[in-house]
């Protein structure tokens, strides 16, 4: 069994009092989801299961990968 671990894409800075969970991905962020999707597709085989935070941010760069998560 393989682990991969992908972090999320660059996301956008907290302001004061904002929930955390919430934070959604920049533009560049999603650039970045998208690029490093690509190569995840191409890479992981197609059993592959994928986990994924609630944060905002981290589903955001999961569903660039276009799997189920």
């Amino acid at each position: 069994m393989d682990l991969i671990l992908w972090r999320h894409a660059e996301a956008h800075e907290p302001n004061e009092g904002d929930d955390d969970l919430a934070r959604e991905l920049t533009s560049r962020g999603e650039k970045q989801a998208a690029r490093v999707a690509a190569w995840m597709e191409r890479q992981l085989p197609d059993g592959a299961r994928v986990l994924c935070s609630p944060a905002r941010r981290c589903e955001q760069t999961a569903k660039a990968l276009d799997r189920k998560y």
